[in-house]
């Protein structure tokens, strides 16, 4: 997967999620105020419901005490329960207490305020305030006890109990709905009458109206546990559940789930101190967050757009972000080892990209500079070779010739001849072994010893060498024919102008964690203007060794002191000394040295053959 694509990626997984998180965190607290501001608001309601069934209850309880309070309604009461209907005599006093039975009912207030007050007597008289809805009544036909609230009121015992909703049994016809207050008028032999006060059930439906009646279930429950009101029709089961759950949640209303219907629901009741009745409130979750729906959906619909608007700004961005790092991929693809070096500069805005490709151009010009050291390397080694073919142009025919000269030299009593001859040989055999490119210090002395051996016979007496060699560094590594070039030099060049005797001085020691080897001669010492040429070539090549094909100087046996510097930085990977001066008594001083490493010992004369112990 690309960056970019990962960029794009990550970032719109971040929006998604916060976005969605964000979306079920104000929903569910929109949710959850709503369900607290209907909670506090129905259970408002519910209170109010209860006080104002009190206030409906009050005055028909104060009607019917009226009533019996009474004493003319209570002697007529009396009169028309005990007298003795089949004796004509008695027929003035009954007609005289009916009548005041019923001017009690005909009062302005009675009429005004109830729907009909309705006295029934234990002798099956019946008497009613609505005279237009209750003008013919067969009380043959509906018994004095099957009357609605009789059986309650007689359990009662003279106190007023509340009727539930029933259909007006005085009135046969219109079948109206009505509740009412009931109560049985006790007397010396027995009850005396039933008194029942109606209203009709219009007035109920108005109490327990409420804003919206999809939201919410209304009961009323009497102290018995029978209902009084029900908005709606309610199981024994249910009614019976919501009635345990009002009176476990007074003062902890919550919604939980309702086992009977799968609901998750909110029961509020209030209960009246006066009736003793128990008003409650069901409350569906389901159907109070129904109007949420449309929260629900705009907060979804916006949460998306605001994940496609996120995504297609991710989209630009990353693709404004990772275009610099798309243009450095393509300058990497496009480098090529003919154009390492000298590539311009990157312009860009942004200060990152600008430092990265900076870093990108200094590893192109590390890596320049690798493979420049490299092809030195490879020239160097390669030339090296060759100058190996050349000097093995039939070795064995030379040392043939030599081993001749000095056989000749032995039969005509010539020891030195056999001297030369076999130090000539000496010098071909070292200098044209190709099998190693190093040689121990002991090995290069010894290939000194035999050149300034020759040396010492063509200059005869002018030329004096000495050797102050410590053992201990016998054994270094060293590439092969260093010292002999140095010393060749110094006889070569140190006395061109000068007549006098020349003597070489070759020393060894060893200076704490590294060798040295130094070899001076008391020519005419270097002219400043080559010494400062010669130093300022070596700190460039410190710096970047040049791949350029050089020849001049760099044969075996030939080669000049910058050669020498470039094998020796190759050999030891820019870990040696190489010292060039004029002494201060005159003649030249040039040193070299490295890092000692304990290796073999090796004992050697330089007059002499190596030994190896």
């Amino acid at each position: 997967m690309r960056f970019q694509t990962r960029l794009l990626v990550r970032y719109s997984l971040l929006v998604f999620f916060l976005v969605v998180v964000l979306g079920i965190t104000f929903y569910a607290y929109t949710s959850r105020l709503f369900e607290n501001n209907a909670a506090s608001t129905y259970r408002l309601l519910s209170s109010r419901i209860s006080l104002h069934l009190d206030n409906l209850i009050h005055p028909m309880d104060f009607i019917t005490t009226n009533l019996i309070s009474d004493n003319n309604f209570r002697s007529g009461l009396i009169t028309l329960a005990t007298l003795n209907r089949t004796d004509f005599q008695n027929s003035p006093f009954i007609n005289e207490a009916a009548q005041a039975v019923r001017s009690d009912l005909m009062t302005y207030s009675i009429q005004k305020n109830f729907y009909s007050v309705v006295v029934v007597t234990s002798a099956g008289d019946f008497f009613s305030s609505n005279f237009v809805n209750h003008g013919q009544i067969d009380s043959e036909v509906l018994p004095f006890t099957d009357l609605p609230g009789y059986v309650a009121a007689k359990q009662a015992r003279g106190r007023a109990v509340v009727v539930p909703p029933h259909e007006d049994p005085w009135d046969t016809h219109a079948r109206v709905r009505v509740y009412g207050l009931a109560r049985v008028v006790p007397g010396p032999g027995g009850d005396l009458a039933f008194i029942e006060v109606q209203n009709p059930i219009a007035d109920l439906d108005s109490l327990f109206s409420v804003p919206d009646r999809s939201y919410v279930r209304i009961l009323a429950i009497q102290s018995d546990g029978t209902p009084f009101y029900e908005s709606a029709p309610t199981s024994p089961e249910l009614l019976s559940y919501y009635l345990k759950m009002s009176k476990r949640s007074e003062g902890t209303e919550g919604f939980r789930g309702n086992p009977l219907t799968g609901k998750s629901e909110l029961v509020i009741s209030a209960k009246s101190s006066y009736t003793g009745m128990r008003t409650i409130l069901i409350l569906s979750r389901d159907v109070l967050l129904r109007p949420l729906a449309f929260v629900g959906w705009t907060t979804a619909g916006v949460g998306l757009l605001i994940i496609l608007v996120s995504v297609l700004y991710n989209w630009f961005s990353s693709a404004r972000l990772t275009e610099p790092l798309r243009l450095i991929r393509r300058r990497m693809e496009e480098t090529e080892l003919s154009n390492l070096p000298g590539q311009k500069a990157l312009d860009h805005e942004n200060d990152e990209i600008v430092a990265l490709d900076r870093s990108f151009q200094r590893l192109r010009g590390r890596l320049d500079e690798a493979i420049r050291r490299e092809l030195r390397s490879r020239t160097l080694w390669l030339q090296s070779r060759l100058d190996s073919l050349q000097a093995q142009v039939n070795p064995h025919f030379l040392y043939n010739i030599l081993t001749v000269i000095a056989g000749k030299g032995l039969e005509l009593g010539d020891e030195e001849i056999a001297e030369i001859c076999d130090a000539i040989a000496a010098m071909l055999r070292y200098s044209t072994s190709t099998t190693v490119r190093s040689a121990t210090v002991a090995e290069e002395l010894e290939h000194v010893r035999a050149y300034l051996f020759l040396m010492k016979k063509r200059f005869e007496n002018r030329l004096d060498f000495a050797f102050e060699v410590d053992p201990e560094i016998f054994a270094v590594a060293i590439p092969k024919i260093v010292l002999q070039q140095i010393v060749e030099n110094s006889i070569n060049h140190a006395y061109k102008n000068l007549e006098g005797p020349m003597n070489i001085l070759i020393r060894g020691y060893r200076s704490r964690e590294r060798w040295m080897i130094e070899i001076s001669d008391n020519g005419q010492g270097f002219d400043p203007v080559v010494l400062q040429q010669l130093r300022a070539k070596m700190a460039a090549f410190d710096v970047q060794p040049s791949s350029k094909d050089d020849s001049s100087g760099m044969e075996i046996g030939g080669l000049g002191l910058l050669n020498t510097y470039t094998r020796l930085h190759l050999f030891y990977r820019g870990d040696f000394v190489f010292e060039m001066e004029n002494a201060p008594t005159g003649g030249a001083r040039i040193a070299i040295g490295g890092t000692f490493v304990p290796s073999e010992k090796v004992d050697i004369d330089v007059y002499g053959s190596t030994r190896r112990g």
